[in-house]
């Protein structure tokens, strides 16, 4: 079975090189905000941090807020990083706080 590759890119912010130790996998962000992984994608998905196809959004990528790249297993993963996380968690805590979030 052929593992999906990701495009290479120049750009700094698209790329795991940059002291990745700091980044926190997209999947465990929404089990830290206590939402769970499948309904925060599909909330990050909703707000446009996401596409269809769980890849970060051109903005959230050109923003430095998400970056994509291979797992340890070598598949595709999002990444968030630290002003991703806090830029995301200030906007769920929002959704939250305008009821718009139902745990």
């Amino acid at each position: 079975m052929n593992k999906p590759e990701i495009p290479k890119n120049n750009d700094k912010t698209s790329s795991l090189s940059v002291d990745y130790v700091r980044f926190k996998n997209l999947s465990d962000v929404g089990d830290e905000f206590g939402y769970g992984r499948t309904r925060f994608y599909q909330w990050c998905r909703g707000r446009g941090f996401l596409t269809l196809m769980n890849a970060p959004s051109p903005e959230m990528i050109s923003r430095g807020y998400m970056v994509t790249g291979l797992s340890e297993t070598g598949y595709p993963r999002v990444y968030v990083t630290e002003d991703g996380f806090n830029y995301v968690g200030g906007i769920f805590q929002d959704d939250i706080n305008k009821r718009m979030i139902k745990f």
